[in-house]
């Protein structure tokens, strides 16, 4: 399905928004500086910009994920650049400027920090992706329900056909009221008490 411009733009500035502020938390956290305001400026536009580029219709959850784990990789690189150029210089810059870590952390501590960022950025905006289609698709049946003949039924909505084998004579089973509570009859015991 695809989409106007509003609601394209929209969905793309939550994507940046969300992506470019989860990856300078999380990169402010494990290197413990902060990271600069222009360059989140910056990686907030160039991810809206491509985000834009990318939301003319309905991604896969798959495909959401790579972009935000690709947006993921390339924050990470400009928030480590921009920390660099703004330091003052100091022997623990070219350890802490690559992303690996400050003092005795593990080396893999920031990438992997940015891998959780976009695997959790990535799972949640395909599913808020998800119900933003199913949602623009409801409401564009609600508003073509007038328009339609009166004499022409609505179109039949797809649904999950299960097949039984051909040669399954089984009966499906049948759901018992497990949790019921029965409450008819008179009270158990006498009134007024």
């Amino acid at each position: 399905m695809t989409v106007g411009g509003c609601s394209r733009a929209l969905r793309a500035a939550v994507f940046a928004a969300v992506c470019v502020l989860l990856a300078a938390v999380g990169h402010t956290a494990a290197s413990g500086s902060a990271v600069p305001r222009w360059v989140l400026a910056a990686g907030a536009v160039a991810a809206g910009g491509t985000a834009w580029c990318l939301a003319g219709r309905e991604r896969s959850p798959s495909g959401v994920a790579v972009f935000s784990v690709s947006l993921q990789t390339v924050l990470h690189w400009a928030f480590v650049l921009a920390q660099a150029v703004s330091r003052e210089p100091h022997p623990a810059v070219h350890t802490a400027a690559a992303g690996h870590g400050t003092g005795g952390a593990s080396p893999f501590g920031m990438p992997a920090v940015h891998l959780a960022a976009a695997l959790v950025c990535g799972m949640w905006l395909a599913r808020g992706e998800r119900a933003f289609f199913r949602i623009l698709r409801s409401v564009a049946g609600w508003l073509a329900a007038p328009l339609r003949p009166p004499g022409r039924p609505c179109p039949p909505s797809p649904r999950l056909v299960r097949l039984r084998p051909a040669g399954s004579n089984a009966v499906p089973p049948l759901l018992l009221l497990a949790h019921t509570l029965v409450s008819r009859g008179p009270p158990a015991g006498p009134a007024g008490g």
